[in-house]
């Protein structure tokens, strides 16, 4: 089975049997690739370039089966920066490694990631290990 759009919501999961296929950050902004579904179906995701997915995206619906799609729990690396200083210099230093990040108010998110522990550790930024759904801030572009 190949998926090859995401369907229009909302839509009623009510009746149907749900397959979910987990899906991690890095995963969700893949337009083609082979995947299955929690309850083994193999099936293939080719959505037009340049369009992604997100948590809760319904790939297949009939009456019977509905195949939707969950972001998986990852790693992260959660800095906690004392003061409006720190902060500036979590994300310039996360930024000038080009990595993509979570910013809250409070800390800035990346996946988990030595290289940003060593800055951390080096600033002496406060930082946790945690689980959860990445969601980075989205880009406009950037290139060198």
């Amino acid at each position: 089975m190949i998926l090859e759009a995401i369907i229009p919501g909302p839509v009623d999961l009510a009746r149907r049997r749900v397959e979910r296929v987990v899906l991690t950050s890095a995963e969700l902004a893949r337009h083609r690739q082979r995947v299955k579904t929690h309850s083994g179906r193999e099936v293939g995701i080719s959505l037009p370039h340049g369009q992604t997915l997100k948590d809760g995206d319904v790939l297949y619906l009939d009456e019977a089966l509905a195949i939707v799609v969950e972001q998986a729990d990852e790693a992260l690396l959660r800095l906690v920066p004392r003061s409006a200083e720190e902060f500036a210099l979590a994300g310039y230093q996360v930024g000038n490694l080009h990595r993509p990040a979570m910013i809250d108010g409070r800390a800035v998110t990346v996946l988990e990631d030595p290289a940003i522990q060593a800055l951390a550790e080096r600033w002496r930024i406060p930082f946790e290990k945690v689980r959860g759904k990445f969601r980075p801030v989205q880009h406009s572009g950037h290139s060198h």
